[in-house]
C-alpha cells in the first residue's frame, strides 16, 4: 500500500488492507530458509498511521495463515500467523546514508510504500522449523512410513 506523506497529518488514520500472498511468497523465495513455508492467502493488515513533523508513525498488526511442511513427517499443515509491529519512519535527507533498524525505517520523496514493511513483519512471524505437532513421530528411516498415520513394519 502506498500513501502520500503530505496527505498525512497528526490525526490518526486507520488502515485496513491486504498484502498479496504472491508478493509474500516472492519475498520468501529470496531465502532458502523458508522453502518449507508459503502463503496461500493474502494477509490482513490493521494499522494506524499518522505524521509528526516529517516523521511517520506506523503501528498495527499483520494476521493470516501460512502453509508449512513438517520437517519430521513431511505432511503439510496450516498454522495461524500474527505479529504486532511499531515503526517510526523518518525522512532521509538528500545524500544522507540512512541505516534502518528494527522499528526504524526511512523514506524519501512524497510517497511511502508500506508493503515492504508489512512483508518483513509477516516473514518475521514465521518459525524456522515448524512441526505439525509437538509429538510428531516423523518418518521411519528405513521404510519411509509416516509413523503418525501408520505403524512401521520394520524390525529394529
Amino acid at each position: 500500500m502506498i500513501v502520500r506523506v503530505p496527505d498525512l497529518s497528526d490525526e490518526v488514520r486507520t488502515l485496513d488492507f491486504h498484502e498479496q500472498a504472491a508478493k509474500l511468497n516472492d519475498a520468501l523465495g529470496a531465502n532458502d530458509r523458508w522453502v518449507d513455508q508459503r502463503f496461500e492467502e493474502d494477509v490482513t493488515v490493521r494499522a494506524e498511521l499518522y505524521r509528526s513533523g516529517t516523521d511517520v508513525h506506523f503501528n498495527g498488526s499483520v494476521t493470516g495463515s501460512v502453509t508449512c511442511t513438517c520437517p519430521r513427517c513431511l505432511d503439510e499443515f496450516r498454522r495461524p500467523l500474527a505479529r504486532e509491529f511499531r515503526f517510526l519512519i523518518v525522512k532521509a535527507e538528500a545524500g544522507q546514508d540512512v541505516e534502518d533498524d528494527e522499528g526504524l525505517d526511512h523514506y524519501d520523496g512524497d510517497e511511502l510504500d508500506l508493503g515492504p514493511l508489512v512483508r518483513e513483519q509477516a516473514i518475521l512471524a514465521l518459525d524456522l522449523a515448524e512441526l505439525c505437532s509437538e509429538d510428531c513421530l516423523g518418518l521411519c528411516v528405513r521404510c519411509g512410513a509416516n509413523r503418525n498415520r501408520e505403524p512401521c513394519t520394520c524390525t529394529s
